[in-house]
This record gives C-alpha cells, sequence and structure tokens, in this order.
C-alpha cells in the first residue's frame, strides 16, 4: 500500500504503518480509560524492548490536558504537566501497550517521582533530536523516512546520512549510527515500531520539506 506521508494526517500513517485497516487512534483519555477498565490490550514485547534500551532520553512535547496519565488512569493536574515540560524531566519507556488500534506507552521519569501513560505518537519526544549538531542528521533520515513511506527508493538518501554521521564526534556519532542501524530496519519492514528512537516525536512530520 501506498502512502503519501506528506498528504495524510499523523494519526492516519500510525494506522497504516501498524498494518491496521480503517482503525482508529483513542485519543489519551480512551487510552487511559481502556488501561484503567482492563480492556482488551496487549504488550509490544519487541518494541517494548527497543524502546526501554534508549533509557532516559524521551520528554514530554507539551503541557496539553491529558499529555500524562497516572497509572490509576486519573490525568496529571496542568500545573504538574507544565512544570514536567518546563524542567524538561527525562523519562524511560517501560511498556508499549497495543489498545484497540491505538498504541500507548508507560513511562516513568529518571528521578522516579512521576510515571504514567501517554499516547505514542505526539505523545513523547527524544531529547537528544532538539542536539543542533544532529539536526543535518534528523532532516536527512526523515527524508528517507518520507521515501520508504511513498515507496519510493531510499539508497542514494540513506548514503547522504550515512555522510552526514562521517562528520560526527563523540557522543554525537554514537547517537548517529544507532539511529541509522534502526532507520535501515525501517527501511527494510515499515512499521512504526522500526521507527529510530532519535526520530520519535519528530516524525511521522508534516514538513518535510523544510
Amino acid at each position: 500500500m501506498k502512502i503519501g506521508i506528506k498528504k495524510v494526517t499523523k494519526l492516519a500513517v500510525l494506522t497504516a504503518l501498524c498494518g491496521i485497516a480503517n482503525s482508529t487512534i483513542l485519543p489519551a483519555s480512551d487510552v487511559a480509560a481502556a488501561t484503567t477498565v482492563k480492556a482488551p490490550y496487549s504488550t509490544a514485547k519487541k518494541w517494548t524492548a527497543k524502546l526501554a534500551k534508549a533509557g532516559y532520553v524521551f520528554e514530554l512535547p507539551n503541557a496539553v490536558k491529558g499529555a500524562l496519565y497516572h497509572q490509576s488512569g486519573k490525568p496529571y493536574r496542568q500545573k504538574t504537566l507544565k512544570k514536567i515540560v518546563k524542567n524538561q524531566i527525562l523519562f524511560k519507556v517501560k511498556r508499549v501497550n497495543k489498545i484497540h488500534n491505538s498504541v500507548s506507552v508507560d513511562l516513568v521519569s529518571k528521578n522516579g517521582k512521576y510515571k504514567g501513560n501517554t499516547i505514542y505518537i505526539n505523545g513523547i519526544l527524544n531529547h537528544n533530536s532538539k542536539i543542533k549538531e544532529l539536526q543535518p542528521l534528523i532532516k536527512a533520515e526523515l527524508r528517507v523516512m518520507d521515501a520508504r513511506g511513498d515507496q519510493r527508493p531510499t539508497a542514494e538518501l540513506l548514503k547522504q546520512v550515512e555522510q552526514i554521521a562521517t562528520g560526527l564526534t563523540g557522543k554525537n556519532k554514537q547517537i548517529a549510527l544507532t539511529s541509522i542501524k534502526q532507520l535501515k530496519e525501517f527501511i527494510k519492514y515499515g512499521t512504526m515500531a522500526e521507527t529510530p528512537d532519535l526520530l520519535i516525536g519528530s516524525w511521522p512530520n508534516d514538513d518535510l520539506d523544510n
């Protein structure tokens, strides 16, 4: 199935890449409610292991209502959410849940003070994606993701990504090499679970040409 990333919404992309036909992505409130009332859900074990391995690198991108729910299903107060976002509190993914035709993630903060769940898409952002030196790499990787989604050739675009990585050093180069390895997995399988950790919160992207 050909997917035009630039022409569809982020939620539609998630539906297509998860291989779910004619499905609806639940809002965060419904995801929380589903987990609270023990609605049918399953743990995506390989996906969980992949994101957990990334460590405490995820943050909440915004403090909108429903950005994070307590394990009880009660939403965090907006005052608390604003504090979490302002202080760029880092979280680790403890579990990835497939609920109805949606995906949620269980999170725990590095200091252990905050625990809860949120929706996967738009719900978390990789903190490393803000590193200035990694911006060219990220933009190049997003072009590869876009091409894969459109079922266009990715070989030349991937070479550009690898070339950019050669100019990086230290921690940034390690982040880049890990991301490229995961990017190749995405090219091979094309599902949301193979999205490089570095691009979580940045992809799907409605402005890939910028």
